[in-house]
């Protein structure tokens, strides 16, 4: 779950805050220094983000508004995120179907009374209401 936690981390850092309007000129004018070093680190080419915040209204999961983040850098995350997910669910889902066979197996190798496998006995051992054993 951490690896999914640090790419979300890895997502916010591509958010530099909200878009043009009162105060926030220091904040369209910040370049992408702090993108570039955390994306250059992970193994990503600095030639596919901008140098500069840029406007996002064609992006689909990154920001909408000024932005570090290139239809390039959120393809990338995309694919990366997806294959993050797809190994944990994997890892969990396999842990699970093993447990579940397990206890499957072991449900099975326990006979229940009248030698029968599982929780109740068969047709022939149930008895009536009221009915004491003998």
């Amino acid at each position: 779950m951490s690896a999914l936690r640090s790419l979300l981390l890895l997502l916010l850092s591509l958010c530099p805050g909200p878009g043009p309007g009162l105060g926030s000129e220091a904040k369209v004018t910040r370049s992408c220094i702090e993108t570039r070093q955390v994306l250059g680190a992970r193994g990503y080419s600095l030639s596919l983000l901008p140098p500069a915040l840029i406007s996002g209204e064609h992006l689909r999961i990154c920001p909408q508004e000024y932005t570090c983040c290139s239809s390039e850098i959120e393809q990338r995350l995309t694919w990366d995120t997806e294959a993050t997910f797809r190994g944990l669910v994997e890892e969990n889902g396999s842990f699970l179907v093993h447990t579940l066979a397990s206890r499957h197996r072991k449900f099975d190798d326990n006979p229940g009374p009248g030698g029968r496998p599982g929780l109740y006995p068969g047709p022939g051992d149930r008895k009536r209401c009221g009915q004491r054993s003998t």
